[in-house]
Parts: structure tokens; sequence; C-alpha cells
């Protein structure tokens, strides 16, 4: 028993090197996105990049946890330590929300209380992270027995409540009210993820306050860092097809002398998430030209704009172009 637990902890041990160079690549993409920053959707790729950071740091800090028992057959972590692990989870978790809320499409007072609510909670749990694992732990993550144990037991069972809670808010408002659908299948995976790898390392807290810690280490297999490796994986896959432009405002307070077909276009384009490129490439779609003809007029290539049409068609919800037409004949006409 003892050669196949030494097994999968080398196994798991080399999961954490796969999940840190995954999670360096979407680290990686999301600076190269960065470059544009002045002309993209600013709060979407600021709380992508958060979120990445914080997993690529949780990932950094139990490869340490790893390679250390490893090497000195010994588990044992300072205050500070402990506290920054509790606390990259909760962070990760808010930055997600944080993405959450970009994507959907809930008004802006709801969009706001959904914000106060996350910081609120999110307060109160580093506030309850930092008690617990920095005062009432030792450096085996095992409290004092008696009150010390209680509340922790009370702080890690209100944290992975509180965060469970969260994240599955968050992304209920964002797959009711999510226009783009090609993201939907990776932000459930990833929220799915977020939610059992938070609520495993929850209970095998708590069973750490009981127990010895080398018995537990002996009787579990501690499978974050395949949770790790998914959610930095998926992640990829997320910012291959997240698109990050900034989204089309209207600005027809400055151009009050546009006609009333530009006005629907603009009004089809703000109230469905389109990006200013999008915008660009419906009306000129709208006007019956071909996908050739728009790239050309464009300066891009035919491939990018069948890419554009093919995010439009999603998020108005069509699937030919005479229904885009007749979508924006049929709008209502904008004040």
């Amino acid at each position: 028993m003892a050669v196949e637990n030494k097994m999968f902890d080398g196994v798991f041990f080399f999961m954490y090197i796969f999940a840190g160079f995954a999670g360096f690549l979407a680290i990686l993409l999301a600076v190269l996105l960065i470059r544009h920053w002045s002309s993209g959707n600013k709060a979407l790729l600021a709380s992508i990049r958060n979120f990445m950071i914080c997993t690529a740091l949780i990932d950094f800090l139990y490869f340490y946890f790893d390679y250390y028992e490893l090497v000195t057959n010994s588990y044992h972590t300072h205050a500070i330590v402990r506290v920054a692990d509790i606390c990259l989870f909760i962070g990760q978790v808010y930055f997600w929300n944080a993405y959450l809320r970009e994507k959907s499409m809930v008004q802006n007072s709801e969009r706001i209380a959904l914000q106060k609510m996350s910081a609120v909670v999110t307060g109160i749990c580093i506030v309850l992270a930092v008690i617990g694992y920095g005062f009432l732990m030792d450096d085996y993550y095992i409290a004092k027995p008696g009150f010390a144990t209680i509340a922790m037991l009370l702080i890690e069972v209100f944290i992975a409540i509180m965060l469970t809670y969260l994240n599955f808010r968050h992304l209920a408002k964002a797959l009711a009210e999510m226009i783009q659908k090609k993201c939907r299948v990776y932000i459930c995976l990833i929220s799915v993820f977020l939610a059992v790898n938070g609520v495993w390392n929850g209970i095998l807290v708590i069973y750490m306050l009981f127990h010895d810690i080398n018995v537990a280490l002996e009787r579990w297999f501690d499978p974050t860092s395949v949770f790790l490796f998914a959610i930095n994986l998926l992640t990829i896959f997320l910012i291959f097809c997240e698109d990050f432009t900034a989204l089309f405002k209207t600005e027809q307070s400055q151009n009050p002398s546009k006609d009333r077909l530009a006005q629907r276009l603009d009004y089809v384009a703000e109230t469905h998430s389109l990006t200013e490129r999008e915008r660009e490439v419906l009306e000129l779609a709208y006007e019956g030209l071909t996908n050739p003809e728009i790239a050309e007029q464009l300066f891009v290539s035919k491939y990018t704009i069948k890419r554009h049409m093919h995010n439009i068609f999603g998020k108005l919800d069509v699937s030919t172009r005479m229904e885009l037409v007749h979508l924006i004949n049929g709008e209502k006409n904008v004040s």
C-alpha cells in the first residue's frame, strides 16, 4: 500500500508540473492580449488575467508542498504560507466571478448588487481565513483540541459553502443572460472544477483537523493537481475562443444626424453585445456584401470575416443572412 501511495504521489507531483506549464501558457496568452488593452474589453481582460495569476500561484504553492514532502518526507508550513494558500483559493473564485459578471447581460443595477455581494462575502471569508489559518492552526494544518478545532471547523465549512454559492450564483446569472454561446461549455466546466476543487480541499482540511497529517497523506490521494491542470487547460481553450475586443457603444447624443437604419444597427449591436468590429461587419452584411467583399473592404482575411459572422449569428441567434436582415428590420425603434 505504501508503494502504491508513493507512486501516486509521484504522478500527482508531475501533474503539478503539467498544470504549471498550462497555467504559464494561459498567463502568457493573457499577457499577449493586454497589448490590445487600449482597444479591448478591459474588465474582461483584467478578470481573466487575475484569475489565471491566482491559479498559477496555487499550482506553484502546491508544487512546493509536494516537492518539500517528497524530499524531506515531512509536511509542515508557516502561518503566512497557510494564509496565502486559502486566500489564493478565495481570490481565484472572486476573479472568476468577476469574469462571469462581465460575460453576462444582466442589468447594471443587478450587476452592481452581485459585485457588492461578492466583495462583502469575499472580504468576510478572507478575514476568517486569516484568523483560522494564521492563528488557530499549527504548522501541520492541525488546530488545538477544543475551541480552536470547533472554530476552525466552522470557518472551513462557512468558506466552502459561501465560495460554492458565489460560484454557482454567478454561473446561473451568466448562463441565463449570456448571449455568446460558444464559451458556455468551457465556462460551465471551469465553474464545476472550481467548485469541486474547493469542496474537496475543504473536506481534506476538516479531515486533517481530527487526524494526524501523516495518516491523512497516506489514506488520501490529493487530486488538486488534476483539478488545477483541467482548469488551466480549459482556460486556454476559453481564451482562444473568447473575443476581448471592446464592446460597441452607441454615440447617438454625439451623432443626432444618424439615419434610422444606422440607429437600428447601433441598437442591435449594443443590445446583443457585439464588438466594434462586429458592428462594422454587421452593417456590411446587412447591405448584402459577401464575406470576401467584406474582407476586401476591411483589409482583413476572409477567414477572419467568417469568424466574425459566426460570432454575430450566435449572438443574434440567427442561422441565415435573411434572418439577420429580418431581425434588424424588425427591431423596435430607438429613441
